[in-house]
């Protein structure tokens, strides 16, 4: 039998053996969260944004790069005859020209055709408010038609005698950074048409250079509203700037180099300098050129009237964030000089697409304060020859709380995020897939790009719809999307936000009324009973019906509704038609009608407030799963994104280390716990381990046979044992005699 010491020995060498396991266990546990925190550091990487737009996407509108190029329509113009009644385009032997601006020589928007209109239709008119003899020829009508003047500025145009006189020419243009976000391309002696032959041999171009020619630059951009973005110009002659079709920089005329520019200011109005600005009632006074003779007109001009600076204040009304084209026009039409210099700071271009979005609150998530936000926002295509491809899309949020701020960008999946060409079409909605960030400098693709047809064609617009989760529930939501096109190969960015707020609104429970109508006499009923729902708190009013030979006990039902459902009878008394008894006449007593006791409500404590019912997700998509509010999504990203492989870990195992597991078994929770089962039992297995090597077969040689309980090793232990001892005691009695 062993010894109670030898019990307690055996059952601390049980307990140090499981404190072992647990020990071992929990440090594995903890190696696995050392080792998924260092892969998680290693692996996260910022997803950088600027207001809500991923910085990676190195397009023109974003990250400043070196140059941007844009394309530029040129129209080499051919020279006309200094005695030509109609000429437009001088050269040097033509000297009469107007020494100074020469403002509305087109008006303040753009024609039908998307080109400038001149001001007048006919010369004489024209003659009479500029004085000038080449600007007095700049008419037409709109649209220009093919017999106007002006005509042959933008379009390739043929003389009466079938002789072309304008030719086109498709190019471009670089812009090169001069400063943190400034952009400028040319310079003075500009001619971007000596390469071409079309009007060799007239006189201008035995200058060495070919000096007319016209030109239109378009570039969309977004408006920020600030006063910081600017356009300025430098050069001659005739320039005009459109935004949006309303001219906002008006440089007309033949003229020495000039500058010019103009801002747009916090309340979206332009505000545009023009230096050098003839005054044009000044010219009016003097007499006609051609009867003075071309130099005298032009010393006139030169000491009589004065030019000076004019700034001028244009109500646009644009707004930050709104997308708008920059429409250029220019004409070299002397062969004097040819100055062409053109800087833009502060500007986000250029946009080939127009985006928009709005946000609204579809309801309560289930049982919690979070409350679900439905986006829906579209992208256009801006370009009407070309078609733009979208790459990529990205949805930012950025969420105000009583609680703080939330901040990320939204995991985009196909279960929240679905587009269409025809949004009408509740059918026509189709699930999206987007992939998840690789790293810091590419994410959110399309996993199949989306294409627009060029503007005015249809499809030339994709409505997308995308979905966000409020933290709690009451506070402001505001959400960037943004797209990244390509068009022609050159990359662009366009974006637009919308801010959702959002609150707490009781909506009050609605409970049933119900009257019941009865004879007094035996209890049936006497009418239909009258039933009506209401919610708590409000007032209601019913008259009883009448009942020939029956009056009731209330003629009048009413009262307010509390907690509860209420129900009231009414009892109606059959007419007694005997004659009464004569009496004495009295005055009359207005009879008083009592008024119904509600019942008392079931629970007289103050009803708790309930939160708004849950309403149902997408009820305007088929797709079964979404209206079935099986909807999963995933909370905002936060400014750092999870990166599940960038060569540290391989693929067989990347998916262990998702965001989902990472965020469990780095939990603060987690890891408190592992902790503490892994020190409770190290510290147990090390007051214990003294025992982990006894001898169990030494703790049982107190007892003569063996335990019952005792494993058969030990009981073989212990004859071997003794069997050993035996000999032993032999051996020395053999010894003794021998020596004897």
């Amino acid at each position: 039998m062993p010894s109670k010491k030898a019990k307690q020995k055996l059952m601390k060498r049980r307990i140090g053996s499981v404190a072992r396991v647990i020990a071992c266990a929990s440090f594995l546990i903890l190696t696995i969260i050392g080792v998924s925190s260092l892969v998680r550091a290693m692996s996260l990487e910022t997803i950088a944004n600027e207001n809500g737009i991923p910085a990676s996407w190195k397009a023109a509108s974003l990250g400043n790069p070196d140059t941007i190029t844009v394309p530029i329509t040129y129209w080499d113009q051919r020279q006309e005859d200094c005695n030509d009644p109609n000429r437009q385009f001088e050269w040097s032997l033509c000297s009469l020209y107007a020494k100074g601006i020469i403002r509305n020589v087109v008006k303040s928007q753009l024609g039908k055709d998307g080109l400038p209109i001149p001001t007048y239709t006919n010369s004489t008119d024209a003659w009479a408010a500029y004085h000038d003899v080449f600007t007095a020829n700049v008419v037409g009508h709109d649209p220009v038609l093919p017999t106007d003047n002006f005509y042959r500025w933008f379009h390739e145009a043929y003389d009466a005698n079938g002789n072309q006189i304008s030719k086109q020419y498709n190019r471009e243009v670089t812009f090169r950074r001069t400063g943190n976000n400034s952009y400028e391309y040319g310079s003075k002696g500009t001619f971007p048409l000596d390469d071409v032959s079309f009007s060799n041999g007239d006189s201008a171009t035995q200058t060495g250079h070919n000096f007319h020619f016209t030109a239109h630059m378009r570039i969309p951009m977004k408006i920020s509203a600030d006063g910081s973005e600017q356009f300025w110009f430098s050069g001659d002659d005739d320039v005009w700037v459109f935004l949006n079709g309303q001219l906002v920089l008006d440089l007309g005329g033949l003229h020495m180099d000039t500058e010019g520019n103009f801002t747009i200011n916090a309340n979206g109005n332009v505000v545009s300098t023009v230096n050098n600005v003839a005054d044009q009632a000044c010219r009016q006074t003097i007499l006609d050129p051609r009867q003075i003779g071309y130099n005298t007109y032009n010393n006139q001009i030169e000491n009589n009237c004065t030019r000076k600076p004019v700034t001028t204040t244009i109500n646009t009304g644009f707004k930050p964030g709104d997308v708008v084209n920059l429409d250029f026009f220019y004409a070299e039409r002397s062969t004097s000089e040819s100055n062409t210099r053109i800087n833009i700071t502060n500007m986000n271009w250029p946009i080939s697409a127009d985006s928009d979005v709005t946000g609204e609150v579809l309801g309560q998530i289930g049982d919690t304060d979070n409350k679900l936000v439905q986006f829906n926002t579209s992208i256009s295509n801006r370009d009407p020859e070309n078609k733009l491809n979208l790459e990529r899309l990205a949805a930012y949020i950025d969420e105000t709380t009583a609680e703080g701020k939330n901040q990320g960008f939204i995991p985009l999946t196909s279960d929240t995020l679905y587009y269409t060409t025809t949004p009408n079409d509740k059918d026509s909605w189709k699930p999206v897939e987007i992939s998840a960030p690789s790293g810091t400098t590419s994410g959110f693709n399309l996993t199949t790009p989306l294409t627009l047809a060029p503007a005015g064609s249809a499809g030339d617009t994709l409505y997308f719809r995308y979905f966000a989760e409020t933290s709690g529930h009451t506070g402001t939501m505001t959400s960037t999307v943004s797209y990244y096109t390509t068009l022609n190969g050159a990359a662009g960015v366009t974006y637009d936000y919308d801010t959702v707020t959002y609150e707490h609104k009781v909506i009050p429970q609605e409970y049933n009324i119900t009257i019941n109508y009865l004879y007094k006499e035996d209890g049936t009923p006497a009418a239909d009973p009258y039933t009506e729902t209401l919610p708590s708190g409000s007032k209601f009013s019913v008259d009883s019906p009448d009942i020939e030979g029956y009056t009731p006990d209330y003629a009048k039902v009413e009262g307010i509704v509390s907690d509860g459902d209420l129900i009231y009878n009414v009892y109606y008394s059959k007419v007694i038609t005997e004659e009464p008894a004569p009496v004495e006449p009295t005055d009359p007593i207005e009879p008083v009608e009592p008024e119904p006791t509600p019942p008392e409500p079931e629970n007289p404590n103050e009803p708790e407030i309930p939160l708004p019912p849950t309403l149902p997700i997408l009820p305007d998509l088929p797709n079964s799963d979404i209206i079935n509010g099986d909807l999963t999504y995933l909370a905002p990203l936060g400014e750092v994104a999870y990166v599940p492989n960038t060569g540290i870990i391989s693929d067989a195992v990347a998916a262990v280390f998702e965001v989902s597991f990472a965020e469990i078994i780095l939990s603060q929770g987690m890891i408190m716990a592992v902790l503490l089962i892994f020190a409770a039992s190290f510290a147990t297995w090390f007051s214990f381990r003294k025992y982990m090597n006894l001898d169990l077969a030494r703790s049982y040689t107190t007892s003569k046979k063996p335990h019952p309980k005792m494993p058969a090793n030990t009981k073989i232990a212990r004859t071997r044992a003794n069997a050993r001892n035996a000999h032993a005691v032999r051996s020395a009695k053999s010894a003794r005699k021998t020596k004897k």
